[in-house]
């Protein structure tokens, strides 16, 4: 009988295949799931619980999926748009009138095509994705949306009549208000450049998290600041000096997130980008997109700042 230890190994290295395996489908996921919330966070955000959801399904499949591409488009779609309903019943329950919500954040939308499908609700918005972007057929959409090829045919009407009425207003951009504060980063920043495990561990809330997404995932303050497979002791083992990484506090898109500078043939460059939440002060979450190449080229791309990517994955053998 295994022990605890060893069920958590052979699922980690189970997950590690898969995300290994998946590797190539990775670029059309991301961008069909940026293109589908209209954030680049959000976007990521959704890759993470697609692979995830598939990868706990599989062992509920009982036929071969004979269309990896096609099942991981299905699943994205399905959460995203069980995630807007969701949203949508929350809303009724505590407005006088059933509303519409909000169509994700614009102020990340960067082109006119993605501005104006934030405008379309979900199914249409995926929909036209699907078959216009993506060139899947009237079957393959139908079933990357679990439905019938005359839905599809509806939903793509309706999709393209609203965009052909929008397509002339004018993009409106805003920022974020995410109440993280400005304050906080800056001091998580100074602490990071110092190398100092107490201030970063005081600025956080105790049950604060920790993930390098995809990859590790720290519950707690103090797991945080002693883990030695945490990514702070690994980064500090590594890189005991801010010479050769630190930390910078930047402002994307009207929020505060930290960019990560390490060198490259003789040039500084990022290799890795840091959000934050905050509750009540104190820091209640860290997310690392160290391995997240498409988040990493856009938003330094929109900073006009020299990136290096890391692929999806550690250099597993």
């Amino acid at each position: 009988m295994k022990t605890d230890d060893e069920i958590v190994g052979s699922i980690r290295a189970a997950w590690h295949r898969f995300v290994e395996r998946t590797e190539p489908l990775r670029p059309d996921l991301h961008r069909y799931c940026r293109w589908l919330t209209g954030s680049v966070w959000d976007g990521e955000d959704l890759v993470q619980d697609t692979l995830l959801r598939a990868f706990a399904r599989l062992s509920e499949t009982s036929e071969p999926i004979k269309n990896p591409r096609a099942y991981l488009f299905r699943t994205a779609s399905n959460l995203w748009i069980d995630k807007f309903r969701s949203t949508r019943e929350f809303a009724s329950q505590i407005v006088p009138e059933p509303v519409q919500p909000e169509m994700p954040q614009r102020s990340e939308i960067r082109d006119a095509a993605k501005h104006l499908l934030t405008h379309l609700p979900p199914v249409e918005r995926a929909a036209l994705l699907l078959k216009d972007v993506f060139d899947l057929s009237l079957e393959e959409t139908a079933t990357a949306l679990e439905s019938t090829v005359g839905a599809v045919k509806a939903a793509l009407h309706r999709g393209r009549a609203k965009l052909s009425e929008i397509q002339s207003e004018p993009a409106v951009l805003r920022s974020q208000n995410t109440g993280l504060s400005a304050a906080v980063v800056e001091r998580f920043v100074d602490a990071f450049n110092a190398r100092d495990v107490n201030r970063l561990t005081a600025l956080m809330r105790e049950d604060a998290t920790s993930e390098m997404l995809g990859m590790v995932l720290e519950y707690g303050r103090e797991a945080i600041g002693k883990s030695e497979r945490g990514v702070l002791h690994h980064t500090f083992a590594n890189h005991p000096s801010k010479d050769t990484f630190r930390a910078e506090l930047r402002e994307y898109k009207g929020e505060p997130i930290v960019l990560f500078w390490t060198k490259d043939a003789g040039q500084e460059v990022v290799s890795s980008i840091l959000k934050l939440d905050e509750r009540d002060g104190a820091v209640s979450r860290l997310r690392h997109y160290f391995f997240c190449p498409e988040v990493l080229a856009e938003v330094c791309e929109e900073l006009g700042a020299p990136v290096k990517t890391n692929g999806y994955r550690p250099g597993w053998n």
